[in-house]
């Protein structure tokens, strides 16, 4: 692994740990005890995942272009990802960063998945596409957590990286299973 990464990675679990000794977090998780370690990982690859992705209206020439990002309704980690963003957003403002619950969604350009969706297939064209489980089908998925040996991993599957014309870092696909 490279030392841009593990310095990424460090500084993804520095914000994890800053945000749950916030008060913010401290009142999130009086308020949803059984919001577990593993949920809260997802919602930090999730975040992370974005560093690694470029997506074709997002160009250099205009950085500021918001990206759509939608969780599915009833998401475990929502009101811990919103505390991540927010974070995050103050650490770096490279990006505009639009979070919403998939059933207000017009438009995503990120989308995080708990279980099958029904009637919001559009909303989700063009989406990148991850999944909280390898035990849920979508066919347009791009990334999917899995557990092996009790840790949380992920499968890109390139395919669908490629129909919809992103770029994943080389970094990123080092850490993943490729599909």
């Amino acid at each position: 692994m490279s030392w841009f990464f593990r310095i990424v990675f460090a500084l993804l679990a520095a914000l994890v740990l800053v945000l749950l000794l916030s008060p913010n977090a401290a009142r999130a998780a009086s308020a949803n005890d059984a919001f577990s370690k593993e949920s809260k990982l997802r919602a930090a690859y999730f975040l992370n995942f974005i560093k690694f992705i470029n997506w074709p209206s997002h160009s250099q020439d205009n950085p500021l272009t918001p990206l759509h990002i939608c969780l599915q309704d009833e998401t475990p980690f929502e009101g811990f990802f919103r505390d991540l963003v927010s974070t995050a957003a103050a650490a770096d403002d490279n990006r505009e960063l639009q979070i919403y619950r998939l059933s207000e969604a017009k438009h995503c350009d990120y989308t995080y998945l708990h279980r099958p969706i029904q009637n919001e297939n559009s909303k989700i064209e063009g989406s990148v596409v991850v999944l909280s489980s390898d035990q849920i089908s979508q066919q347009d998925a791009a990334i999917i957590f899995y557990i092996d040996e009790r840790k949380l991993r992920f499968e890109i599957d390139l395919n669908n990286i490629k129909e919809l014309n992103v770029m994943v870092s080389s970094e990123l696909l080092k850490l993943a299973r490729i599909k």
